[in-house]
Order: C-alpha cells, then structure tokens, then sequence
C-alpha cells in the first residue's frame, strides 16, 4: 500500500501524542518496510527527518490553520500521490477522498469532562470528533476504556474500534540504583531527599488542586515534599492558588519540565508516584513509573485501572480523604511497597512500541482489500 501519514503536529507541545509519533514512526517504516509511504508536514523545514528510509517520501504543505490543512492539504496530497491509506497518529481525518483512513484516539476525555476545555474546543470535539470517527474506515482507541467512552458518547460502531495501548522504551526507563547518577539528578532539579512525585502538564483534569489538598492532610505525618514536574497550562491558575491557604508552600516543588533522559532518576528517587487524574485515556507515565521501580497510587476510573492491572493502590480522584488514604497507605505499608515495585514491574513488561507497532501495521493490512 501507499500510505500517507499526517503529521502536522510533529513539532507541538511535548506530551503523550508527541511522545506516540516519535516512537511508533520508525518502527512502523521498518517494520512494515513492504509500504510506500508519504510523510505530510506543515512545515517545510521537517522534510528530510526521515530521509534515510528509503520507502519514504515527504512532503510539506505549508498551507495555516487545522482545518484548513486537515481537510484541504491532506486531501489534495491524497489525490496527487493516490494514496491507498491516510494514518494520523492524533484523532483527526480528511473528510473527503477516496483513500481509507485510520486515526488514533487518545482519550475521550472531551466527552466524560468537557467543563475542563475552553468553549471553543467543547464545541469543536463535540460536532468534528463524531464526524471523524464515523468518517474514519478504523481508529485506534489507546485503552479499552477510550473505546467504550468512545462508543457510549458518539454512537459509532464498536467494531470500528480497535483498543491498541501505547508503549515504552525500557533501555531508558528501568531501575536506576547508580550512586553518582541519582545524586546528579537530585542537585539539577534541587529535589529533596524524600518526596512524592506527579509528572505530566499541569491542567485541570489531572486533578492536582485535590493531590495538593491530599498532600496537605499528610503534612504532619510525613517529611515529604510534593514534586510536581511538568509545564502549567492555562486551566490550572486558580487550582495552584490553594497551595497558600493550605500552608504547603514550603513543601510543593515545581522543576518544571523533566528531559525524559533525566526522569527514570527522578522516578528512582521518589517513594511514591501520585497520579489521581480525573481522566486518562491510557497514562503513559503510568508504565514509565512501573518500569521504574516506582510504586503507583493513581484514579480508580478510566483507563489507569486497566493499565496497572494490580500494580498500583487506587483511589477515588473525586474525594481528597481517599487519595490521601492511598499516599498514606504506600508510605507507610513496607510490604505494600514492596509488592507494588515487584507488579509494577513484571505489569510493565507487557508493553512495548514494538507490539504497538506490530498491532497498527496489522490494522493496516485489515484495510487493504483489492
């Protein structure tokens, strides 16, 4: 097959969706090395990136906008390279063309939460999203539990849907127990000797206003700081203001965004990951805490009950008394910990961005029929 990949958002934020194209790229231009595929930028300075593949051609349409560029550009490329398949990593499609198309849905958070997005975007997920899934001939759902969000909220058919989950690089995130590289991590990000860690981009949905408040039902029995590593955006102003009232202002650390070569360390070091969003679609940082030796307490909704599976304390991320249970029963309870760690671990092995990859290459060749 001709195989057409949308990549307009190659150069984004970084987060989870960055984080899935950069991983899965590769190995799906190798792994599936019997397809053409065409590489679609908005920029034209990223033509090139791939250049040392030999079945890839790139392409830049530097046409603005999202709209304009998914629904405009990528059709017009579709029809003057015929491609047989358009591929995008995030949760758009071309609404046009004879080409069959896949996409990837991360979360449908849009749907379960929508009052943590501005108007606009409530707006657009709720008439473009459904649109995309009917339009699309498959998607991938990162977890079981986007799929059936997913098709509770829009209505689309169940089997379109196929649940793949993410993965991790496990020569990166592993245990680090290296003396000198523990004690060089701990000075660059001036981290404490004992401390609880979140990880990820500080909005509303992750839930940090009630870890904070948690955290403050514990100042008294323990000696540690809450690390939250991670860039603000611009939902969470309001929420980081109950850090003054609740008299934790000594004790809340902001490093923020951690270089991912730095953060199995910072993993290493913590006692504890807390990570009690309201929503998440799989939680990528979830199995790179597992992977780390790292004990987990995380939301009991969603898909972080299905991506521990057993391998983390969970907690009601509605109710403050009960994540503040579950931080307290980590730090405390030695052979808690201990057989977290041991699940953790052996939970993380399931996952690979090579077994992902494997997965989206066979969907791929589900949809080329003569």
């Amino acid at each position: 097959m001709k195989i057409g990949i949308m990549l307009r958002h190659y150069e984004q934020q970084e987060g989870g969706v960055k984080v899935y194209t950069k991983k899965l790229l590769p190995l799906l231009l190798s792994m599936g090395a019997q397809h053409r595929y065409v590489l679609i930028y908005q920029n034209p300075k990223l033509v090139g990136t791939y250049a040392e593949y030999p079945n890839v051609e790139e392409v830049a349409v530097a046409l603005p906008g999202t709209v304009l560029w998914d629904q405009v550009a990528v059709p017009w490329v579709a029809r003057r390279k015929r491609l047989d398949l358009i591929f995008n990593p995030k949760f758009t499609v071309p609404i046009l063309g004879k080409a069959k198309k896949i996409f990837v849905l991360h979360g449908s958070e849009w749907f379960v939460i929508p009052e943590h997005f501005r108007l606009y975007d409530q707006w657009y997920f709720k008439n473009f999203v459904p649109v995309y899934c009917r339009r699309a001939d498959a998607f991938i759902a990162v977890s079981h539990a986007v799929k059936r969000d997913v098709v509770e909220h829009t209505g689309v058919d169940a089997n379109k849907v196929v649940p793949i989950h993410n993965g991790f690089d496990p020569t990166l995130f592993r245990p680090v127990s290296d003396a000198g590289q523990l004690r060089e991590i701990r000075e660059k990000y001036r981290l404490p000797e004992k401390f609880i860690l979140w990880v990820g981009q500080i909005e509303s949905r992750k839930n940090v206003s009630r870890l904070l408040q948690a955290f403050a039902q514990l100042k008294h029995e323990i000696p540690h700081a809450l690390v939250i590593a991670g860039e603000q955006r611009w939902s969470t102003d309001e929420e980081l203001k109950v850090i003054e009232g609740l008299g934790i202002k000594d004790r809340v650390l902001f490093p923020g965004w951690v270089m991912h070569a730095d953060l199995p360390a910072v993993y290493a070091l913590a006692d504890l990951f807390a990570f009690p969003s309201l929503y998440e679609g799989f939680g990528i940082p979830l199995i790179e805490a597992m992977a780390c030796g790292c004990p987990i307490v995380t939301a009991d909704t969603c898909a972080p009950p299905e991506v521990t599976d057993g391998a983390a304390v969970l907690v009601d991320p509605l109710r403050v008394e009960d994540i503040a249970r579950g931080m307290r029963q980590v730090i405390f309870d030695t052979g808690l910990r201990a057989r977290l760690i041991a699940r953790g671990l052996q939970r993380a092995s399931d996952f690979s961005w090579e077994k992902c990859a494997t997965q989206v290459l066979a969907l791929f060749n589900s949809l080329d029929h003569p």
